[in-house]
């Protein structure tokens, strides 16, 4: 190695450790996707909006992003996950049309054509494979949030090129470190809402207001018990959760999470 090359490789090393150094300890990317031309939904931009209030209160940093395509949509993730490797919580929301192909989770962007199963692989984003590349990273904690399960008119086409696309999402078990949030049962469909939000996105603000202590997974629950009241049953919201310890959206000053009242 010359001296050229040596040189570059420290300024390498110090580029990389500063931008660690600079990673907020909470970062969030909230995604929604509302201007789809066949299947328009009216709430998915005012969700990402509230939740994005909400989370800034508790100290996150956020970024905010709206009807995206397909390039940016996959780009914005791919920038998530290799400028987050620093930070002790990375926070992925996306609220859309999503869709399951042969038990894994695709996210859609606007302006994508949907034909056949190639295109699904193509043309939106993996949501499986984010978790994976979240999941590999070593430090902190992951959480995944998906309100996209809203009915599509793909659905009601099914065509022999389209006979493993599926409406909802796909069970899965979440990775070490890792929590996983559907906005209901795999498999089946959430309300995008009458209201300004999605009945989802209310009651998860509800708690991010009311008891951002809670242990996350009590904190899961109180969303799901209010999501199940509101609509009588028939929107259950569903989680996966493999953490190392406790996870909150605000602990104490000691770090720990409230077991609440």
């Amino acid at each position: 190695m010359n001296a050229s090359q040596l040189i570059a490789g420290c300024l390498l090393v110090v580029v990389a450790a500063a931008a660690s150094a600079q990673t907020p300890a909470r970062v969030a990317l909230l995604i929604g996707n509302a201007a789809y031309a066949d299947a328009p939904l009216r709430n998915p931009l005012n969700d990402v909006r509230e939740v994005a209030t909400s989370l800034q209160k508790l100290g996150f940093a956020v970024t905010t992003l709206e009807n995206l395509r397909s390039v940016q949509m996959r780009e914005s993730l791919r920038r998530f996950v290799l400028t987050s490797r620093g930070a002790a919580v990375r926070l992925v929301y996306f609220a859309g049309h999503g869709l399951q192909m042969r038990g894994r989770n695709y996210l859609l962007p606007i302006g994508a054509r949907i034909d056949n199963e190639t295109d699904v692989l193509e043309r939106t984003a993996d949501a499986t494979e984010l978790i994976e590349q979240l999941s590999a990273i070593e430090r902190g904690a992951n959480l995944v949030i998906i309100d996209a399960c809203r009915v599509h008119p793909m659905f009601d086409t099914h065509s022999r090129r389209m006979w493993s696309v599926k409406p909802g999402l796909s069970t899965m078990a979440a990775p070490i470190g890792t929590v996983v949030a559907f906005s209901t049962r795999p498999g089946e469909l959430a309300r995008d809402g009458a209201g300004g939000v999605s009945v989802y996105a209310r009651h998860l603000t509800r708690m991010l207001t009311e008891a951002p202590e809670l242990p996350i997974e009590e904190f899961f629950k109180r969303v799901r018990a209010g999501v199940v009241a509101e609509t009588g049953s028939k929107q259950v919201p569903w989680e996966s959760s493999d953490l190392n310890g406790d996870l909150c959206f605000r602990p104490d000053a000691n770090g720990h999470c409230s077991r609440g009242g």
